[in-house]
């Protein structure tokens, strides 16, 4: 029974993963990410950052979101969170059934990797059966608990008034940003965080912080100040990979929405601001993007 508990609660913390990388009270409070969007002659639609973590402080912002789910006709996530979708990642996320990540890895890094398991409560069985990539992305995310992350309570709140709900990627357009990490990068990804495994609660914690603040801006130099010191190859993967390219292709799937009618597009917040972001690639297509005021 505790093995399949552990295995129920590995699944969410990769699908967790996935519904955004990583990307809730403090001394202050807390500010929702929304911005509304507008053009002529069509209807106003809004674009909202997420986190995706179970922590009753950001969960609490469904409160502030409810509402606007309620005034549209469509509910855009990243992808969908239904069970077709979480099997899906499940799957990709195991080797194959012959091998096991410490044949990989090798002894010594599997030590490691054993050692920050324990620190973080995570079961080593359950990791060496998984690629070099997955493993990396569960030590790095909170253990999670009742599965219910921001996005999901969005999309639960929205089958629940009749809203359609499509997801701007598919699990195997996410998946391949990640399956297509030379070997040697998903192990240096694996270093990293078998290395900064005693960190990682902390780091969390303030970029949880930093979401529950409102400021893009913050967000933004947060997250980048963690990940500011790992090899100049991740970093370039992580801009171009994980933003960049998934930037563009989620701006793609939200422009015909906007024109479909009334939308709410829902995506983790790292996906908001810079060059890149979809608050400038909405503005460049020619909508007025502005902070929605609370």
């Amino acid at each position: 029974m505790v093995k399949r508990l552990c295995a129920r609660r590995w699944v969410r913390s990769v699908v967790a993963l996935w519904l955004a990388w990583l990307l809730a009270a403090p001394s202050f409070a807390a500010q929702g990410l929304v911005y509304a969007i507008t053009r002529d002659g069509m209807p106003r639609s809004y674009l909202v950052g997420t986190m995706h973590t179970e922590d009753p402080r950001v969960i609490g912002l469904l409160v502030e979101f409810g509402p606007l789910i309620e005034a549209v006709d469509t509910v855009a996530l990243e992808m969908q969170p239904d069970g077709v979708t979480m099997l899906a990642v499940g799957a990709a996320s195991m080797l194959p059934v012959d091998r096991r990540l410490r044949d990989i890895i090798g002894c010594r890094r599997f030590a490691a990797l054993r050692d920050a398991a324990d620190s973080l409560g995570l079961a080593i069985e359950l990791l060496d059966r998984l690629q070099p990539w997955a493993a990396a992305v569960t030590l790095g995310m909170p253990a999670p608990d009742s599965g219910r992350f921001l996005d999901m309570e969005i999309y639960l709140h929205a089958l629940e008034h009749g809203r359609r709900t499509v997801g701007l990627e598919t699990a195997a357009e996410q998946l391949a940003v990640f399956q297509r990490m030379p070997m040697p990068l998903q192990i240096a990804l694996l270093d990293e965080m078998i290395k900064n495994a005693d960190q990682l609660p902390t780091q969390f914690e303030s970029l949880t912080q930093a979401f529950l603040s409102g400021d893009l801006d913050k967000i933004d130099e947060v997250a980048r100040a963690q990940y500011a010191d790992m090899p100049p190859d991740m970093v370039d993967w992580f801009n171009s990979a994980l933003l960049d390219e998934r930037n563009a292709r989620m701006l793609e799937r939200i422009r015909p929405l906007l024109a479909e009618g009334a939308s709410l597009v829902a995506v983790g917040a790292l996906h908001l601001g810079g060059d890149s972001g979809l608050v400038n690639g909405l503005r460049g297509l020619g909508f007025d993007v502005r902070r929605w005021p609370r």
